[in-house]
Parts: structure tokens; C-alpha cells; sequence
């Protein structure tokens, strides 16, 4: 999302609908969410009187072991049943229409969508910042149905995920070096076709991820990641893991936009001071790794660009 700071509205817009909806959710729409890491909220208003300005999310919910949390666990079995048996282009566009529905029959995220592109996009119409706001909401569908089909790609398959603009040629650079790379995604694309596509190319690769606080669902999301080669370390057992690998040369990832549980540092962010969070930069400089933002640009049906 750093990128459309610096361009013109129409490129801005397009590069929105790439992004993660933004407002966080209760239920079972939580448990969703979490699933792909996506418990970004509205951004919210300090009190200038503790220090700080504006941080990037509100925090997530998490799913608890019954009631919304047995909900989610069983349906992202049901969806991974589903991505077995009918074609992903098929099922990305069910998506699509569930996420431009979802987006009238959730009147809470609906506003609060629209409240950050008013900011985001002051210049755009109210129509149109509803048509951005809908699309975005539709595209994270996609993305947790591609995710869930992830898992029945063959290694080719896996390799043809990428499209090479201009791919992994930052992190090779930053291999060179010899102290590993820490990548800083956002909420933008599909990380975890771009993770699956990373450990299909024989990059060693270790991604900080946060748990549902259901264990099933944690066996398995963590297992089908674990599956395609990618190495979850969970944010709450970080320890000294993450540097060890970057002194094996390896590939470090964690979200850059992720909710704060703690103080971060404070960066302008499309006009307004916010706060994200220091730990990759801190690591970067702990080992002397490379460091270096990544986004994922959706190009249909279980293909992305891979911008390192």
C-alpha cells in the first residue's frame, strides 16, 4: 500500500482493490479473516496526550476453541473439500459475487471501509470509493479461496504462480550478502500463493504468523502451509529462530501492517502519522541482513506478480 501514496488517483484506486478490506469483524467473519492474517481494522485516534499518533489497525479478535472458532475450523474444512473437486477459476468467481454481497449485508465494515478510502481517496466520488471498497471486499474472497486451493497445486504448478515483474530479483540481490532477508509484506495480494510460489523456487523461507486460538484450526492452517515447504514460527514463540535462519542465509517474513499490541514506530502513511511495527527493521539491523518491502498484485485465478 505504499506505492499508491505516490501516484495519481486513478492508479491509487486500482492498487486499493489489491489491498485487504480493512474493518475488522466478530464471529465467524473474524475466524475468517484470522485464517489469512487479516485482522486489520480502521485506522484509530490516539489521545495526543499519550504520545502517539494514529496506529494502522484496531486489534484483531481472536477465535476462541468453540462457538465461532468451532464455526470457522469447520468451514475452512468445507472449503478445502470444495477447492478439490471444482475449478478454482469457477470458484474464484463465486467469490467474488459472496465478497460484492457481503459488502451490502455488512453494514458495519461497509462504513468502515468507507471512512479510510474517504481518506485514502479524498478527491474520488462517494460512487466510486464504494466501487473500490467492493471490489477489495471481493478480491479478499478470492484470496482465501485461492489460498484454501493452494494446496492441491502440483510443484509446477506451484513454480507457475509467479509472474516474473520483476520477481524475487530484490531478494537475490539481498542473498548475496549473506545474511539472510527479512521481507515486510502487507495486505496486499496473496501472500500465501507468493510464500507457496518462494518455497517452490528453493528458497529456505520462515514466516512470523499469529495463531486463532483454536487449536484445530491452527493444526490445520499451520499444516497446510508447512505442507508446501513454508516454515511457521508463531508470534507468540518468536525467540532467537528468526535470527538463526537469517544466519543460515535464509528468507525472514512478517507483516508490516499488522495490528499493534505494543508501541511501534511512527511513519507518514497517505497524510496522517502512523504507527507499524519496528520488529523486522530491529531484526534487520540485530543481524545485518537485507531488508526490503514486497507486494503481491493479484493477476487472476491462482496467479500473482511477485513484486521483492
Amino acid at each position: 500500500m505504499g506505492q499508491p501514496e505516490q501516484r495519481g488517483r486513478r492508479d491509487r484506486r486500482g492498487s486499493l482493490r489489491e489491498a485487504g478490506p480493512g474493518p475488522g469483524a466478530e464471529g465467524a467473519i473474524a475466524g475468517a479473516e484470522r485464517v489469512l492474517h487479516e485482522v486489520a481494522a480502521g485506522a484509530v485516534s490516539r489521545r495526543r496526550g499519550q504520545g502517539h499518533g494514529r496506529v494502522v489497525h484496531r486489534g484483531g479478535v481472536a477465535v476462541e476453541a468453540g462457538g465461532a472458532g468451532t464455526f470457522a475450523f469447520a468451514g475452512w474444512r468445507a472449503l478445502l473439500a470444495v477447492t478439490r473437486v471444482v475449478p478454482l477459476p469457477l470458484l474464484c468467481a463465486i467469490a467474488g459475487l459472496v465478497g460484492s454481497a457481503m459488502y451490502y449485508c455488512w453494514p458495519q465494515g461497509r462504513q468502515t471501509m468507507l471512512r479510510n478510502y474517504a481518506h485514502v481517496l479524498p478527491e474520488a466520488t462517494v460512487r466510486e470509493r464504494q466501487r473500490v471498497a467492493r471490489q477489495s471486499l471481493a478480491n479478499y474472497l478470492r484470496y482465501m479461496v485461492e489460498f484454501a486451493a493452494s494446496g492441491n497445486l502440483s510443484p509446477e504448478q506451484r513454480l507457475a504462480v509467479g509472474v516474473e515483474t520483476p520477481g524475487f530479483d530484490g531478494v537475490d540481490q539481498g542473498m548475496e550478502q549473506g545474511r539472510g532477508v527479512v521481507v515486510a509484506p502487507m495486505h496486499f495480494g496473496n501472500w500465501d500463493l507468493a510464500a507457496t510460489n518462494a518455497a517452490a523456487r528453493g528458497y529456505k523461507l520462515t514466516v512470523v504468523g499469529e495463531t486463532f486460538g483454536n487449536p484445530r484450526l491452527d493444526d490445520l492452517v499451520v499444516g497446510g502451509r508447512e505442507a508446501l515447504g513454508v516454515r511457521l514460527v508463531k508470534m507468540e514463540k518468536v525467540g532467537p529462530s528468526l535470527v538463526r535462519s537469517l544466519r543460515r542465509n535464509e528468507m525472514v517474513a512478517t507483516l508490516i501492517d499488522r495490528p499493534l499490541h505494543e508501541g511501534g514506530v511512527r511513519v507518514r502513511f497517505f497524510g496522517e502519522e502512523v504507527e507499524v511495527p519496528a520488529g523486522p527493521a530491529r531484526l534487520a539491523l540485530h543481524t545485518g541482513a537485507a531488508i526490503g518491502a514486497v507486494a503481491f498484485p493479484r493477476r487472476g485465478p491462482g496467479r500473482i506478480d511477485v513484486l521483492a
